[in-house]
């Protein structure tokens, strides 16, 4: 018996190690030159693994429901027992799991040693699968200059980044295309947001802790946001990418009070010399903060009690409601995940296996569901490549 996984990335290298104990072969095809690239560089380099807040709700997909029965499956629940199966130590930072090491790149080496290391891997380096071909229930993969026959695949291939190797759509995901499968809609997401004409660009390298929302239905993510040159980044904003649709956002500057809490704690000050530049450090820096009130017309120098109600208003408006036009998302090599991917109508989510092909399986980023930022997408990773991992095992015990 032989298992081929295509593809070096997260799930790819989980599902190897999680067919430790598979009796036949299991052969592993990475065309890029350095194995499991795209998971040393999750986390800044620290490594993300999975969070503490996490639910259906925080995973994306054309198909919401097959999403959500995917996700029924135990191993979302007992997922610190996956990682504990993959040897992966990590530590808790506030709600996110990074590897405890802190260093991803010790941790793939680690990873990838475990994998050569199996008695039954064979890892097939810097190879492309040219051809895949159905047989029943075998499969011959073609890969450079040589063919070979396998009872299962896993395909792992990612998404549309490919780190290196930009493609068009078609090459991507051109093995579960020639296998019959539909690819959906696809983005990218987990994306920075490049605003034209950005009105922040003085800013550049500021953080805060804000609120980003569409404009119309009004989905908002509170977090951590990072004005750059081009638009804004950071946690908050490519969790928003998500869910970000049209050319147009609204942004807060405070999160820590609403707008009404705002309006009464400022106009209780206008007794006294109170100053408004006092009145706003408490809440941003003091670069924002200046920003805000030349936006408003209003000095530095104002007490509260010098500021009419006509410039507050555009102020407390502008703080809590700012609509910025021409907002895009960046492009695939400047985000981190993809929105869309193999239809989920075509896969059994209870075993990842395809409905089209036999001994088929999907994992990982391949398929169309996308997490939010900081650990989501590498516990799908993880969950995928398990549930695929043990229906192989269960059908060879």
């Amino acid at each position: 018996m032989k298992t081929a996984i295509i593809g070096a990335g997260p799930a790819g290298i989980f599902a190897a190690i999680f067919l430790r104990d598979f009796k036949g072969e299991v052969h592993f095809f990475e065309q890029n030159e350095i194995l499991g690239e795209k998971l040393r560089l999750t986390g800044g380099g620290r490594m993300n693994i999975t969070n503490k807040k996490l639910s259906s709700e925080d995973y994306f997909s054309c198909e919401e429901r097959l999403k959500n029965n995917l996700l029924k499956t135990r191993w979302l629940v007992k997922r610190e027992e996956l990682f504990a199966e993959l040897g992966i130590e990590y530590k808790w930072e506030g709600n996110r799991a990074i590897a405890k090491s802190e260093d991803a790149l010790k941790e793939v080496d680690r990873l990838i040693k475990s994998v050569i290391r199996q008695k039954n891997a064979f890892i097939h380096e810097q190879v492309k699968v040219l051809d895949i071909q159905n047989l029943g229930k075998k499969y011959i993969i073609k890969f450079d200059d040589k063919k070979d026959e396998f009872d299962y695949v896993i395909i792992a291939t990612g998404g549309m980044l490919r780190l290196h190797n930009m493609g068009p759509r078609e090459n991507i995901y051109n093995l579960a295309i020639k296998l019959g499968h539909t690819i959906t809609k696809t983005r990218p997401t987990l994306s920075p947001l490049v605003i034209t004409n950005n009105p922040f660009k003085e800013l550049s390298g500021l953080s805060f802790k804000g609120v980003i929302r569409n404009i119309g239905p009004k989905k908002e993510i509170v977090g951590d946001i990072l004005i750059t040159h081009l638009g804004i980044s950071g946690p908050a904003v490519l969790d928003f990418s998500s869910v970000f649709e049209g050319n147009s956002c609204e942004l807060g500057f405070i999160s820590e009070i609403n707008e009404n809490q705002f309006k009464e704690e400022f106009w209780k000050l206008r007794e006294g010399r109170n100053y408004i530049r006092s009145f706003l450090h408490k809440f941003m820096p003091k670069n924002l903060y200046e920003w805000h009130l030349k936006k408003a017309n209003i000095s530095e120098e104002s007490t509260i009690a010098d500021v009419s109600k006509e410039k507050f208003n555009i102020l407390s408006g502008n703080l809590f409601h700012l609509v910025l036009n021409g907002v895009q998302r960046m492009d695939y090599s400047n985000s981190w995940t993809t929105e869309g991917g193999v239809d989920l109508k075509e896969i059994n989510v209870a075993t990842m296996e395809s409905k089209i092909n036999p001994h088929l399986f999907f994992a990982g980023e391949v398929v169309d569901v996308n997490g939010l930022c900081g650990g989501y997408n590498i516990t799908f990773a993880a969950i995928t490549a398990k549930v695929a991992a043990d229906t192989i095992l269960k059908e060879n015990p």
